[in-house]
């Protein structure tokens, strides 16, 4: 990769944060998981047009987020402390892309079917739309950790945004741990802007972390 593209890549992570925030405040909210078949078949005839253009903004924020965190792992890689934690960062966040097309591809499955599937295959995707977490919930724990422990360890960008991700990491312990995820997206544009500046020529470098 030219040196040109590879101080590009960390600014992926700014239209993975837009594209992702369209697609969960900018688009009608799924049926509950209690809903009936029947509900859900409404709920996809009505809004299908607004459920698939935020399925496609999200499908796209999926590619971007792991364009971003391969460009995490390369700036953290060569960092003091980092090139372990920087690889399970990788993993998680692959898990949370698969978790993300996941999610996306059973909401395209409902939209698609709407005027032909029955109620009760309805009703089952759409629990499976709801509640088919751990993957991401998994990759969560495992990329805002690691990442966060890598940053604090290696002083490669403010240690207050490590301490940020292993909060965001300890709260995706919990029945709540999604909207965790809401703050990685804030999160995401900071450390873009940051990682791009500080890959500029001549500019300086991190300074090193304390032991």
């Amino acid at each position: 990769m030219s040196p040109s593209l590879r101080r590009l890549a960390p600014l992926t992570g700014i239209p993975f944060a837009l594209l992702l925030a369209y697609t969960f405040f900018g688009t009608p909210e799924s049926p509950d998981v209690h809903d009936t078949g029947v509900q859900v078949i409404e709920h996809y005839q009505r809004h299908h047009g607004s459920h698939l253009a935020g399925d496609l903004a999200g499908g796209v924020a999926v590619v971007f987020f792991l364009f971003f965190i391969c460009a995490l792992r390369s700036y953290l890689k060569d960092k003091p402390g980092a090139d372990g934690l920087s690889m399970s960062a990788l993993v998680g966040g692959i898990f949370i892309g698969m978790g993300g097309a996941i999610f996306t591809s059973l909401d395209v499955a409902l939209i698609d079917a709407r005027h032909d599937i029955t109620p009760q295959a309805a009703q089952a995707l759409n629990v499976l739309s709801n509640d088919f977490f751990f993957p991401f919930e998994i990759g969560l724990i495992v990329f805002s950790l690691s990442i966060g422990l890598a940053i604090i360890a290696s002083g490669a960008l403010p240690k207050w945004l490590g301490w940020i991700m292993v909060v965001i990491g300890i709260v995706a312990f919990t029945p709540v741990g999604f909207f965790g995820f809401m703050a990685i997206l804030l999160w995401s544009l900071v450390v873009s802007i940051l990682i791009y500046r500080r890959t500029a020529p001549g500019a300086p470098s991190a300074p090193p972390a304390a032991t």
